[in-house]
């Protein structure tokens, strides 16, 4: 093995090919399943290592490598934490960017730390019941596994018991997946089915709900057809978290964008927070704000914040988040498409800048907000998007003062960024 990919992948040699094997370490030599090729290359995973590095640990779950779900958990840990950081920097420096300063990764547990996972469903004809699972690595089959050790554990617990419930269900094989997210008090469940629930399904699901404690949801089509079945009640009852270090509670729905991992997010925002360095005269504007992950959090010591997002579902949730929190006041938030030119009367006044885009990045209308931000703070998911955007920052005048990694899903290669961005004093 003569070095890895991004993915943390070992990639090397074998009959004259390039390989990328899954669960090998540079400096290795080992025997791998191929399982397919891609783009030219063979893609394998480790079966047996004939030469370990002093790096090698021994993975705890029984279905890696083959899971897809995990990357690398056959890698000591803070390896894995130098890998992500020599990631962030690598992608920075294509640009040529300084940082002032790299901070110490941010980690919590490496464990039962996923509070949302969408889950593949597959029914196996030879005997005669559904997997519920990740899909395998290089493929689109479902992983055979009755728990999962990075969810938390009352989501965890639900596989084995989902197996045996959607197998007995009128059409198993129309049921593609199944989403599961955990509140701080409650847990749901979003099934997917291609056809109508039978009066049947409708009892089985009830009685899987009362039996697990669970809510229970349907979707049949888009994200706007999600439905909530079980229990009986209020149909717009929504799962909560709660900032205690922040006295915000957030209310969210099953399909709802939160940040999975609970630990890291209190330290996200906790970080975010501290680069802001909000008083109360500061005015934040908060780009892709979700349902005010961050935003109620700044509203609690600035002045106002207005938190703009492209799904106006989210918007919907986020002023229902500032009521509930007492913030109506000082958190206002806008449904407006971030990728497309905007309203001018928003950049009139001076703020500080906070924005959190998907793994694409800002796109190119950010920089009519950040031309009348003195600060900048990025939260981001994709090191390459982040260290692009970066540089347009740079080139209008700001400095790349910080840069913090948070590990918000250990043993994977995804890599939570937060970057400092502060205005360059003219001589």
């Amino acid at each position: 093995v003569l070095g890895q990919t991004e993915d943390g992948y070992g990639f090397g040699t074998a009959v004259g090919r390039q390989c990328v094997v899954k669960g090998a370490l540079p400096g290795e030599v080992v025997c791998a399943r191929v399982l397919g090729k891609r783009k030219g290359q063979i893609l394998a995973i480790t079966e047996t290592v004939q030469n370990a590095v002093d790096d090698r640990t021994e993975p705890f779950c029984a279905v890696f490598p083959r899971c897809g779900g995990c990357n690398n958990q056959q890698w000591e840990y803070r390896e894995q934490l130098k890998f992500k950081e020599r990631w962030v920097r690598r992608e920075l420096s294509r640009h040529q960017l300084r940082c002032e300063s790299f901070l110490p990764t941010q980690h919590g547990s490496t464990t039962r730390y996923r509070r949302r996972a969408r889950l593949g469903v597959r029914w196996i004809d030879k005997v005669g019941e559904v997997y519920v699972g990740f899909r395998e690595t290089f493929g689109s089959y479902v992983v055979d596994m009755n728990r999962c050790p990075a969810l938390v554990p009352g989501l965890a617990e639900l596989i084995g018991p989902l197996r045996d419930l959607i197998t007995r269900m009128s059409t198993p094989k129309r049921i593609p997946q199944v989403e599961v997210v955990a509140g701080d008090k409650a847990r749901a469940l979003v099934l997917r089915h291609l056809d109508p629930l039978t009066v049947s399904d409708l009892n089985l699901l009830s009685a899987f709900s009362n039996s697990y404690d669970v809510w229970v949801y349907g979707q049949s089509g888009g994200y706007e057809t999600v439905t909530r079945h079980f229990p009986p009640g209020d149909p717009d009852a929504k799962l909560t978290y709660e900032l205690a270090n922040d006295s915000v509670s957030i209310e969210f729905g099953p399909t709802d964008f939160i940040q999975v991992n609970s630990e890291i997010n209190h330290l996200l925002i906790g970080a975010v927070l501290k680069e802001l360095d909000l008083g109360r005269e500061d005015r934040v504007i908060d780009l892709f704000c979700g349902i005010g992950n961050f935003s109620l959090p700044a509203a609690r010591t600035a002045k106002s914040v207005l938190g703009l997002e492209i799904s106006s579902t989210a918007v919907e949730q986020a002023r229902r988040n500032a009521e509930r929190n007492d913030l109506s006041r000082t958190a206002k938030f806008l449904a407006s498409d971030l990728y497309r030119p905007i309203d001018n009367e928003l950049t009139k006044t001076d703020y500080k800048m906070l924005l959190d885009p998907p793994r694409s990045g800002a796109g190119p209308e950010f920089t009519r907000f950040a031309h009348r931000a003195n600060r900048v703070v990025y939260v981001s998911c994709n090191p390459t998007t982040f260290a692009d955007d970066a540089a347009v920052l740079d080139r209008i005048g700001f400095q790349l003062e910080r840069v913090q990694v948070f590990d918000m899903f250990p043993h994977t290669n995804h890599v939570e960024i937060v970057g400092s961005f502060g205005r360059l004093e003219l001589s």
